[in-house]
């Protein structure tokens, strides 16, 4: 009876893959001080396999951090939003869609902070997939606020604009719990203001 075969290795690419998913975890957890040992542990392979896919720690760090910026997640999410639902519900949708991201993009950011910098820095002092991931994100939040701009009184960018600044304060993670807004306070704000009627035209 023959034994079973073992399974085919690996290519390259699919290993990085795997191992940058085991570690983004790890890094939203622990930051920076995780360890080779821990994040080997984590993607199921040997230390010195990391050294192979990887040229080192900080090499794997920022490569962690730049898959986890990839936009692409939060973009399909905001197109997938029923666009003639009621605004009120596409926003608290797309809060949701941002929360869920943003929370780990914060501590990954923070992280990052603590790096060395790599070849890819933008002379802003930001890596270029920042950049360029922010300004995706704010396109997609510009076209779910275009496609409603008969309900608006702004600019649909500025629109966008003032609702991620809600949404990133309420991920800030400087920010005590009693002072994060709900998702239902932060559509309220953002459609309705916090001045009565009477007041909207005082500045």
């Amino acid at each position: 009876m023959k034994g079973k075969q073992r399974a085919e290795p690996l290519a390259a690419d699919d290993r990085r893959r795997a191992i940058v998913q085991a570690v983004i975890p790890l890094l939203v957890r622990q930051g920076a001080a995780v360890t080779t040992r821990e994040m080997a542990e984590a993607a199921g392979v040997a230390e010195g396999t990391i050294f192979r896919v990887f040229p080192d720690k900080c090499a794997l760090i920022h490569h962690a951090i730049e898959v986890s910026m990839d936009p692409a997640p939060i973009e399909r999410g905001l197109a997938e939003i029923y666009p003639v639902a009621p605004l009120a519900v596409q926003l608290v949708e797309a809060s949701h869609i941002l929360l869920e991201r943003f929370d780990e993009i914060i501590a990954l950011m923070s992280v990052m902070r603590t790096m060395p910098p790599d070849r890819s820095h933008h002379p802003s002092g930001l890596p270029t997939f920042v950049a360029e991931s922010n300004a995706a994100v704010m396109g997609a939040l510009t076209a779910l606020f275009e496609r409603n701009r008969e309900n608006l009184r702004v600019e649909p960018g500025r629109a966008a604009a003032a609702f991620r600044g809600l949404i990133f304060a309420r991920a800030h993670p400087t920010a005590a719990l009693e002072e994060k807004l709900t998702v239902a306070e932060i559509v309220g704000v953002l459609l309705s203001g916090v001045a009565h009627p009477a007041h909207e035209g005082v500045v």
